[in-house]
């Protein structure tokens, strides 16, 4: 009666989920890297935790969609939601406390100025009350660096330095199932079932397919590297540029500390 209970539950937070396969709007191939894979459904997951007090973890689970576990808690009053579970031992039955908590307890939530400055976070929202978007894939955490009146900075995970409100949410502790890396892929047809074709250089191909395609022999592509639809890449961008500017502000940001 009670696995009933729970699958009748369970059913109310999935959603079908339609797949494109790396096509456009009219139907045609524009992510050559793109395949279907196997058929799955999105888990609604809560990360605003807004509700306050604890929840019984009822059941664990590892979603095809996601590398973290996801965690089906029940609420005090009676609610029912899937959460991100950060790092720790869990069982069946287990008392948390995945909604809002001043001290510091692993998988509660709380404000980035509640925080101790010093302490490790996930699952972040870059823009207040727009969900989290920060720091959520398995073992992945950000380092809360220092705070003033109206911001937080946090050092991400690739060695970014964001100042983000301090009044977005975040988990203390990082992202559970630290050990997904370690996960070996070890034939094609297991990519295949995430959805990734193989992927064909261009100087491999025709000169109908590709501009670096035809010539005789393995030669060289242009003078500069181009897409299949002719733009330029491999340049400087606005983003690359960013990137560095980041890494360089946190650098300077720790000498003066």
């Amino acid at each position: 009666m009670l696995n009933y209970f729970i699958n009748s539950v369970k059913k109310q937070l999935i959603i079908g989920f339609s797949n494109r396969a790396g096509r456009n709007f009219f139907g045609r191939k524009t992510i050559f890297t793109q395949s279907g894979g196997v058929k799955f459904k999105i888990r609604l997951i809560d990360f605003s935790r807004n509700v306050i007090g604890s929840s019984l973890l009822v059941y664990i689970e590892k979603d095809i969609n996601r590398t973290g576990l996801l965690g089906l808690v029940c609420y005090n009053n009676g609610l029912f939601s899937y959460i991100l579970l950060s790092a720790g031992k869990y069982f069946e039955g287990k008392t948390l406390i995945p909604g809002f908590s001043v001290p510091v307890i692993k998988n509660c939530s709380s404000f980035l100025k509640a925080v101790p400055t010093g302490n490790i976070v996930s699952q972040i929202e870059y823009v207040p009350a727009r969900t989290c978007k920060l720091s959520r894939s398995a073992g992945v955490s950000s380092f809360l660096v220092s705070r003033d009146s109206d911001y937080s900075y946090l050092k991400m995970n690739s060695g970014w330095l964001l100042k983000l409100s301090n009044y977005s949410i975040c988990v203390f502790g990082s992202v559970s199932n630290e050990g997904h890396y370690i996960n070996i892929l070890r034939k094609a047809g297991a990519t295949r079932k995430l959805g990734f074709r193989p992927t064909v250089r261009g100087v491999a191909k025709n000169p109908c397919d590709h501009p670096h395609g035809g010539g005789e022999g393995t030669g060289s592509p242009p003078r500069a590297q181009r897409t299949p639809w002719g733009k330029l890449t491999k340049v400087p961008t606005n983003i690359t540029k960013r990137h560095y500017l980041k890494k360089k502000m946190f650098k300077i940001f720790a000498k003066k500390k």
